[in-house]
């Protein structure tokens, strides 16, 4: 095995970018259901929010910065968020703040579901199960 690192060298962390329609609207949605309020806004080219979630970050640019634009949602990426309250009650909340959600989905591992934003991208929030 060789002492080089990969191609990219050494990562200093990952930021995931979701593309929205209209920024303002989007920022108003992550604080009023999700609670999330971004770490910056800022401007490089093109209006942009950053969110701290968990140790990673997660930028919210309008579909115009994009490079190979897609219609919002139309891409396969998911975010995905290990919660630590219990998925009924996350999930619970989502739902009465009108966010349509899937299914709680029970697995050895995890009770979790899908839900989107207001421009189709995709959260899986997950919470661990632990074994009694």
């Amino acid at each position: 095995m060789a002492d080089e690192p990969g191609p990219l060298g050494e990562i200093a962390l990952a930021a995931t970018t979701l593309y929205v329609a209209d920024l303002d609207a989007a920022l108003h949605w992550y604080a009023d259901v999700l609670g999330l309020i971004p770490a910056m806004v800022g401007t490089d080219g093109h209006r942009y929010a950053t969110f701290r979630l968990g140790g990673g970050l997660v930028v919210l640019e309008p579909i115009e910065a994009a490079l190979e634009p897609h219609p919002p949602g139309a891409e396969s990426s998911t975010i995905n968020l290990i919660v630590a309250r219990p998925a009924t009650d996350v999930h619970a909340e989502l739902v009465a703040k009108g966010v349509a959600c899937g299914e709680i989905v029970d697995s050895p591992h995890y009770s979790s579901f899908l839900f989107r934003d207001l421009d189709g991208n995709r959260f899986y929030a997950a919470q661990p199960v632990v074994p009694q």
